[in-house]
């Protein structure tokens, strides 16, 4: 495949890759950013749909950098080779490692999903950190969640920094945008319960039973679970917290839950 070569900021098509980044259509497409040899290849493996692939000459004369190169080039991916000066334009980070790529969203809905036996679900309710998002994502990945679940207003989950905290996850488990109306009807649908992790629950998660199918909600940093999600919840339990500070963050908090629902698991499977 013909690869370009883009030496000026002003260049047309790296106007254009810019404009789309910006765009925001509705019910168009969108795309985000990834940037590093790690994640352009969990989105290869993934099959996430890059458009296109920009590169550094620097990146090109290393032997990582030549691999990953005639990878992309076998795709048939369009590539182009771009200054360091337009590298870091388009990189998030202070010092870009020499490639990043263009990526399609592919939307996915709650029919999406495949379900294991016994479902565990994430999902979050108001989060606004993009470094908080991208830990949970990551961190449900790990736990073998089935998925994680966003509730407006949740942040971007394909904003860079959400992304880089994901460390390539993104890729490997389905993160949704849903609303309560949507994600009750599905839970009652699919037999899931609804549980609502609160620092005030009369019991904690070490005395709740998790082995069930179950859909976790994690609520805003500052204001938690919203009223509407703890009053319709099934169960509400809380991370105990036995030193003196006052509570963990949210993404350490939903570390400790779904890893005691796996534990639970695999208590039960072994017993």
């Amino acid at each position: 495949m013909k690869c370009l070569r883009i030496t000026s900021p002003a260049n047309p098509h790296l106007k254009e890759v810019i404009s789309i980044l910006r765009r925001r259509p509705e019910g168009g497409e969108r795309f985000f950013l990834i940037e590093g040899t790690h994640l352009v290849e969990m989105a290869l493996d993934a099959g996430a749909g890059i458009k296109e692939v920009f590169f550094t000459g620097q990146f090109d004369a290393k032997e990582e950098g030549i691999k990953l190169l005639n990878r992309i080039a076998d795709q048939d991916i369009r590539m182009a080779e771009v200054t360091d000066q337009i590298l870091k334009k388009l990189a998030d980070t202070e010092t870009p490692q020499g490639i990043v790529a263009l990526v399609k969203i592919q939307t996915k809905s709650l029919g999406d999903l495949a379900l294991s036996s016994t479902p565990l679900l994430v999902v979050l309710d108001r989060i606004q950190d993009p470094g908080n998002l991208g830990t949970i994502i990551r961190t449900a990945d790990a736990a073998g969640a089935d998925a994680v679940l966003l509730l407006p207003p949740t942040c971007d989950p394909f904003k860079q920094k959400t992304i880089r905290s994901t460390a390539g996850s993104v890729f490997t488990i389905p993160v949704i945008q849903t609303d309560v109306d949507e994600l009750g009807v599905f839970l009652l649908a699919a037999g899931i319960k609804l549980a609502v992790a609160s620092s005030d629950a009369p019991n904690t998660l070490f005395e709740t039973d998790l082995n069930i199918p179950l859909a976790l909600v994690f609520g805003n940093e500052a204001r938690g679970v919203s009223i509407a999600i703890r009053e319709s919840a099934e169960i509400v339990l809380r991370v105990p917290v036995h030193g003196k500070a006052e509570s963990l963050n949210v993404a350490s908090a939903v570390a400790v839950c779904i890893y005691e629902a796996v534990r639970q698991r695999l208590a039960t499977s072994r017993s």
